[in-house]
């Protein structure tokens, strides 16, 4: 019985497809799912520009010395 268990997961893995994720945002209303598409570009734009941050001061910071 183990083994099927196993094998069903494995194959529901292969999909690539957070099923519990789809679910939770199912669960959602529309204004709900941009309200969480919002903070996540949000969050993605902050992670981006303190990226670009470190790299500019990094950069200059070769030139200083």
């Amino acid at each position: 019985m183990m083994d099927t268990m196993a094998q069903k997961i494995e194959s529901e893995d292969l999909s690539g497809v957070d099923k519990g994720l789809v679910a939770m945002f199912l669960k959602m209303s529309p204004e709900e799912r941009l309200r969480s598409n919002d903070n996540a570009v949000r969050a993605i734009l902050e992670l981006r520009s303190a990226f670009r941050n470190k790299k500019i001061s990094r950069c200059r910071s070769q030139y200083v010395t």
